[in-house]
């Protein structure tokens, strides 16, 4: 069987979409990945075929630039940042998952690519399957994942949810019709209670909602890559750890573009003084100045390797560190950015497993204080343990894919 698996967004985005190219390839499938540049080095490690997605993921976040920098200043989307995302590259997008799925028996997609796969599959005539890091699927149980609020009347949630999924869709519809005509193709036809639903996140941090109506959905449980074999920290990370109790990690991944982001580390180390603290540098490059005796920075270490050796993980809540935070048994001090953050960052707190979230767009060392002492007191620390218990007991999420994967595509 010959898989095409596309994605596109940040590290967090695209490690699940490497996990199950990877898992699929072991299983003795072919399978092309396409997604951001930003991949390119990992997709090499592990033996993947690759093609890349126009347009750096990195270049948008890192610069504050469009719609981006209103929604990191403002915490929610904007209008702007939606109408760049259904013109972007579009045509192609189209053109390059088309190339790649040439031959294939089936693609599967994620959030950003779905619509540019779905024009492909029905091109190709082959099936396709979505793929979700976050629900967008209408329901009363939860708000939506992706608005950056997540304090909703309950009533509210379903007549949101369902009004941002119908203007996503005409909004990216007509985007991907212009390209259709002016490749000679018929209207895009999909029907989305027809394409097969695959939720790429943990059953125990977010449980299958009790409304949905859809007629082929499956909660998998997270995906996330093996550990690498023989991988090392480097000497002066080892040195710091072994040279007292376990630090507080303080890593964003991905975020930047906040309009003052050395004001708001400043203050958030001032609130950890006293505390040994590991800081990742991430895109928004918070290591560049100089920083406190206490404070050993770093650049990227695996989260499977180093949380397990902290006290606290004080983190922007994107899914995948979401989920590996609390896989290591750890507290969380989340500090959700915008999008889904907020929504994960509630998730980790309704199981106890995290303080109330930090907003980076006010700095105050004390409630940082505060949150640090919660993470690290006795009840937080032993609901991490009890929650870390319960993920590991969970199946493989990348397995039960690749067994739907396999079942569509022989249909």
């Amino acid at each position: 069987m010959k898989v095409a698996v596309a994605g596109y967004g940040s590290t967090g985005d695209t490690q699940p979409v490497l996990a199950l190219a990877d898992g699929l390839r072991r299983a003795g499938h072919r399978v092309v990945v396409v997604t951001d540049e930003g991949a390119e080095e990992a997709a090499a490690r592990l033996g993947l075929d690759f093609r890349t997605l126009t347009g750096s993921v990195r270049a948008v976040i890192s610069e504050g630039t469009h719609g981006w920098g209103k929604a990191v200043s403002s915490g929610r989307p904007s209008p702007r940042m939606v109408a760049e995302l259904v013109r972007f590259n579009t045509r192609d997008w189209i053109e390059t998952l088309a190339d790649a799925a040439a031959d294939a028996d089936v693609i599967v997609a994620s959030t950003l690519t779905i619509y540019h796969a779905a024009s492909v599959a029905q091109q190709l005539r082959i099936p396709l399957v979505f793929t979700q890091l976050q629900p967008s699927v209408p329901t009363r149980d939860y708000p939506p994942s992706a608005i950056g609020v997540t304090n909703l009347p309950r009533w509210l949630n379903l007549p949101l949810s369902s009004a941002m999924t119908r203007a996503g869709d005409v909004a990216f519809r007509r985007g991907i019709n212009r390209v259709r005509r002016e490749l000679g193709q018929p209207r895009l036809r999909l029907v989305w209670n027809e394409v097969p639903l695959v939720m790429a996140w943990s059953p125990t941090l977010l449980p299958a909602a009790t409304d949905w109506t859809h007629l082929d959905v499956t909660v998998t449980g997270d995906w996330h890559l093996p550990s690498e074999p023989g991988w090392q920290p480097p000497a002066d990370l080892a040195a710091f750890l072994s040279a007292g109790d376990p630090p507080v990690y303080v890593g964003f991944g991905s975020m930047a573009g906040l309009p003052d982001v050395t004001t708001f580390r400043d203050a958030l180390l001032d609130g950890l003084s006293g505390r040994r603290v590991l800081l990742s540098a991430g895109w928004a490059g918070l290591t560049g100045a100089d920083l406190p005796d206490h404070v050993h920075p770093i650049g990227w270490v695996p989260h499977a390797w180093l949380f397990p050796r902290c006290a606290a993980i004080v983190h922007h809540c994107g899914a995948g560190t979401s989920h590996q935070a609390a896989r290591s048994g750890v507290p969380s001090v989340p500090v959700p950015f915008t999008l889904d953050q907020p929504f994960w960052a509630s998730r980790l707190r309704a199981l106890g497993i995290a303080t109330e979230p930090l907003d980076p767009r006010k700095p105050d060392a004390g409630a940082a204080r505060t949150a640090l002492a919660e993470a690290t007191g006795e009840v937080m620390t032993r609901n991490a343990t009890r929650i870390a218990e319960r993920l590991a007991r969970e199946p493989d999420g990348v397995g039960a894919a690749i067994t739907i994967i396999e079942r569509i595509a022989a249909a």
